[in-house]
């Protein structure tokens, strides 16, 4: 059994290695498709979950997402190059916009060498969308997606040397795909 204060550590922990993959990826656009670290549990839990089969995603549905997916995408590109902060909020899970608006993960964004050499402090979800979003991600394409729950992909865009890179997390809110910030319900 943990005790009380294990809880807001292993969030803290969760978020600092989140912000730091992030950091890693926004400022310079996609980011590679990272090998799946060990992960050790030290707590037992009481009924683990069946792991999600992406092979068990029917053709017919993975190639609808897939086009729902390229039309966000797109949809998204023309928001992002006209600055339509609201409109692109409206593409946002509310996990991502709560994620984003936290001032530990702005501060650490902020970091960027990109962002310092301008001399940019993020201090709000809007400076992240102005400062980090619209420089890098203007023109994405969508080549594949990955299934990493029934209701939630990984867009992927393949470079000229075959690299799978990762543009976005998605999350399907009812019929619709949101960006989401890859963690799993």
């Amino acid at each position: 059994m943990s005790s009380p204060s294990a809880g807001p550590r292993l969030t803290a922990a969760v978020l600092a290695a989140s912000a730091l993959m992030l950091l890693a990826a926004c400022p310079g656009g996609p980011e590679p498709i990272p090998e799946s670290p060990p992960f050790v549990d030290t707590e037992a839990p009481e009924s683990a979950p069946e792991p999600f089969d992406a092979a068990s995603v029917p053709e017919e549905l993975r190639q609808d997402a897939l086009l729902r997916v390229r039309i966000l995408v797109e949809e998204l590109n023309g928001i992002i190059r006209r600055k339509d902060y609201e409109a692109w909020l409206t593409r946002l899970s509310d996990e991502y916009i709560a994620h984003f608006s936290t001032p530990a993960v702005l501060e650490e964004l902020s970091k960027a060498k990109t962002l310092q050499r301008q001399g940019i402090t993020l201090t709000k979800l809007l400076d992240y969308f102005l400062y980090v979003v619209y420089p890098s991600r203007q023109y994405d394409r969508v080549d594949d997606i990955e299934f990493v729950a029934a209701d939630r992909v990984k867009a992927i865009t393949v470079t000229p040397k075959g690299e799978r890179l990762v543009l976005y997390e998605l999350a399907k809110y009812g019929d619709t795909w949101k960006i989401s910030i890859g963690r799993q319900p």
